[in-house]
């Protein structure tokens, strides 16, 4: 794979949101944190920039862009200069539901998503000379510059200018649990005592959940469905009614068993732009190889405690902190070395 160097760009002027933006907050850490995670999963070198002095209770340094101006195009040129790699992936610190697998495809193919929408985006080094000439031509805008694209689901690169917007991006929205009963019932109440409308998929509803007895699925703070999810087509058809009735699906939690191997994959599909997929492992782990550009995909391990298999109640609260945590793997208890 390419190396690559991120670039998270937080020397804007914030005008519209009325305060810096790389300080507000989505999902309880700062946008300039987020940014800078998310470059850091698919990226070997990241670099901040922006105007030195300004952001010093960020946990990491600011490069200043050494410009008096505020563009984007001033941040980008400094970290060019500066990347120890020939391609540089600039991520603003506006675009929170961008995915790192869409992060790490525009990074492989040099590519912005489209000639309108140039950021975020790859820039090789060649085109350092370009963008220094459009500069010194008082030209300050990106578009045009880098003219190799690469489609992504424009939900992706939804940008948020103001309070209202990032506060939109921030509810909670459909959760779907696969395996929503039993060890994760606990886990299926706190993830709709946070907001979320959910719908539980499992083999067999084992266990009542709470928020069934209401007039419309609308309504349900949780659905419980008992569907065979190795029953491929069984399985696409619930997620299509639970899309219907609850609208777009914005996080999903599975713990499916190997015997339904396309599980995981078909859930990812149904999945709305910016989704999370969290698969959940016990003794086995078998990852999902082909993860979409339009989702993050995340993973939870379950271990032991003290030597102990782990309870229903642990299970689910290691399994939401996990879903917080938003970290690409989670370790709940401790993990058995194997020789």
């Amino acid at each position: 794979m390419r190396l690559l160097t991120g670039a998270l760009l937080v020397g804007g002027a914030s005008s519209r949101f009325g305060s810096p933006k790389a300080l507000a907050r989505l999902r309880g850490e700062t946008l300039a944190d987020r940014g800078h995670r998310l470059l850091a999963e698919v990226c070997d070198e990241v670099i901040a920039v922006g105007k030195a002095g300004e952001l010093d209770v960020l946990p990491f340094p600011v490069l200043d862009d050494g410009a008096d101006g505020r563009a984007p195009v001033f941040g980008l040129l400094e970290a060019l200069r500066k990347a120890s790699h020939e391609v540089v992936v600039a991520l603003p610190v506006d675009v929170p539901l961008v995915t790192p697998a869409a992060l790490r495809a525009l990074g492989e193919a040099g590519a912005v998503p489209s000639a309108r929408i140039p950021l975020p985006g790859a820039y090789p080094r060649a085109l350092l000379p370009v963008l220094e000439e459009r500069l010194a031509q008082g030209e300050l805008s990106l578009r045009g510059v880098n003219p190799t694209t690469l489609e992504l689901p424009v939900e992706l690169l939804a940008d948020a200018d103001t309070p209202a917007e990032l506060a939109a991006l921030e509810r909670a929205g459909h959760a779907l649990v696969v395996g929503g009963t039993g060890m994760l019932a606990g886990l299926t109440r706190a993830l709709a005592e946070r907001g979320h409308a959910v719908t539980s998929l499992s083999r067999s509803v084992r266990e009542p959940v709470a928020g069934n007895a209401c007039n419309s699925l609308e309504q349900a703070p949780i659905v419980a469905v008992a569907v065979d999810y190795r029953d491929e087509a069984a399985l696409v058809n619930e997620l299509e009614r639970a899309r219907e009735a609850r609208g777009p699906i914005e996080l999903a939690v599975c713990w499916i068993h190997t015997d339904a191997p396309r599980a995981p994959a078909l859930v990812a599909e149904a999945l709305a732009p910016g989704a999370r997929l969290v698969q959940v492992f016990g003794t086995r782990r078998w990852p999902l190889e082909d993860v979409p550009l339009h989702i993050a995909y995340r993973q939870v391990l379950l271990g032991s405690l003290g030597g102990r298999w782990l309870t229903h109640e642990e299970i689910s609260g290691g399994v939401l902190a996990g879903v917080l945590a938003d970290k690409p793997t989670s370790v709940v208890g401790t993990l058995q070395v194997s020789d």
